[in-house]
Protein backbone atom coordinates (compact mmCIF):
# COMPACT_ATOMS: atom_id res chain seq x y z
CA UNK A 1 0.00 0.00 0.00
CA UNK A 2 3.06 1.91 0.89
CA UNK A 3 4.42 1.51 -2.50
CA UNK A 4 1.24 2.79 -4.60
CA UNK A 5 0.76 6.24 -2.66
CA UNK A 6 4.18 7.02 -3.14
CA UNK A 7 4.16 5.69 -6.92
CA UNK A 8 0.81 8.33 -6.95
CA UNK A 9 3.01 10.97 -5.37
CA UNK A 10 5.23 11.13 -7.39
CA UNK A 11 3.47 10.63 -10.55
CA UNK A 12 1.26 13.35 -9.26
CA UNK A 13 4.52 15.58 -8.80
CA UNK A 14 5.93 14.99 -12.13
CA UNK A 15 2.73 15.89 -13.89
CA UNK A 16 2.58 19.08 -11.92
CA UNK A 17 6.34 20.06 -12.50
CA UNK A 18 5.69 19.26 -16.75
CA UNK A 19 2.68 21.10 -16.65
CA UNK A 20 3.89 24.41 -14.44
CA UNK A 21 6.98 24.71 -16.83
CA UNK A 22 5.02 25.90 -19.60
CA UNK A 23 2.92 28.37 -18.16
CA UNK A 24 4.12 32.53 -17.29
CA UNK A 25 3.66 33.44 -13.40
CA UNK A 26 -0.03 33.97 -14.37
CA UNK A 27 -1.00 30.58 -14.77
CA UNK A 28 -1.06 30.69 -18.71
CA UNK A 29 0.73 28.46 -20.96
CA UNK A 30 3.39 30.32 -23.30
CA UNK A 31 2.62 28.56 -26.54
CA UNK A 32 -0.99 29.50 -25.79
CA UNK A 33 -0.13 32.91 -25.42
CA UNK A 34 1.79 33.04 -28.88
CA UNK A 35 -1.13 31.11 -30.68
CA UNK A 36 -3.83 33.53 -29.69
CA UNK A 37 -1.62 36.34 -30.95
CA UNK A 38 -1.35 34.85 -34.49
CA UNK A 39 -4.92 34.14 -34.23
CA UNK A 40 -5.86 37.20 -33.28
CA UNK A 41 -3.37 39.16 -36.61
CA UNK A 42 -5.45 36.91 -38.74
CA UNK A 43 -8.84 37.25 -40.07
CA UNK A 44 -10.17 33.58 -40.60
CA UNK A 45 -13.46 33.58 -42.43
CA UNK A 46 -13.60 29.80 -42.71
CA UNK A 47 -13.41 29.56 -38.55
CA UNK A 48 -10.21 27.05 -38.84
CA UNK A 49 -9.34 28.38 -35.82
CA UNK A 50 -12.61 28.73 -33.90
CA UNK A 51 -11.32 26.13 -30.87
CA UNK A 52 -8.08 28.07 -30.01
CA UNK A 53 -9.03 29.53 -26.46
CA UNK A 54 -7.00 31.96 -24.72
CA UNK A 55 -8.46 29.96 -21.41
CA UNK A 56 -6.42 26.60 -22.49
CA UNK A 57 -3.92 25.46 -20.70
CA UNK A 58 -2.88 22.54 -23.75
CA UNK A 59 -3.19 24.12 -27.49
CA UNK A 60 -2.32 20.34 -28.77
CA UNK A 61 -5.76 19.48 -29.32
CA UNK A 62 -6.19 22.34 -31.28
CA UNK A 63 -7.19 22.64 -35.00
CA UNK A 64 -4.06 22.85 -36.89
CA UNK A 65 -1.64 22.31 -34.26
CA UNK A 66 0.69 19.54 -34.19
CA UNK A 67 2.86 19.00 -30.89
CA UNK A 68 5.73 16.95 -30.36
CA UNK A 69 5.37 13.72 -28.08
CA UNK A 70 6.40 16.14 -24.98
CA UNK A 71 3.11 18.65 -25.85
CA UNK A 72 5.24 21.34 -27.61
CA UNK A 73 4.17 23.10 -30.72
CA UNK A 74 6.17 21.85 -33.18
CA UNK A 75 3.86 22.39 -36.42
CA UNK A 76 1.27 25.15 -37.56
CA UNK A 77 -0.90 24.12 -40.52
CA UNK A 78 -3.35 26.43 -42.17
CA UNK A 79 -3.54 25.57 -45.75
CA UNK A 80 -5.84 26.79 -48.22
CA UNK A 81 -8.07 28.24 -45.75
CA UNK A 82 -8.38 32.13 -47.24
CA UNK A 83 -6.83 33.06 -43.96
CA UNK A 84 -5.61 36.73 -44.70
CA UNK A 85 -4.04 39.76 -42.36
CA UNK A 86 -0.20 39.74 -40.99
CA UNK A 87 1.59 36.62 -39.52
CA UNK A 88 1.99 38.02 -35.96
CA UNK A 89 5.73 38.27 -34.54
CA UNK A 90 4.43 36.28 -31.27
CA UNK A 91 5.06 33.36 -33.69
CA UNK A 92 8.68 33.91 -32.19
CA UNK A 93 7.54 32.70 -28.87
CA UNK A 94 7.02 29.40 -30.20
CA UNK A 95 10.48 27.83 -29.70
CA UNK A 96 10.14 24.57 -30.24
CA UNK A 97 8.02 25.07 -33.76
CA UNK A 98 9.47 23.53 -36.74
CA UNK A 99 6.83 23.68 -39.52
CA UNK A 100 4.71 26.37 -40.72
CA UNK A 101 2.21 25.71 -43.74
CA UNK A 102 -0.01 28.42 -44.72
CA UNK A 103 0.18 27.84 -48.71
CA UNK A 104 -2.91 29.38 -50.73
CA UNK A 105 -4.15 31.60 -48.10
CA UNK A 106 -3.47 35.61 -48.39
CA UNK A 107 -1.25 36.38 -44.96
CA UNK A 108 1.37 38.36 -44.78
CA UNK A 109 4.81 37.96 -43.33
CA UNK A 110 5.96 41.48 -40.77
Amino acid sequence: MENIILFSLVLFFFMWTSVTGLLSSKGVNYEVQALIGIKNSLVDPHSALNNWDAESVDPCNWAMITCSSDRFVVALGIPSQNISGTLSSSIGSLPNLQTVLLQDNNSQRC
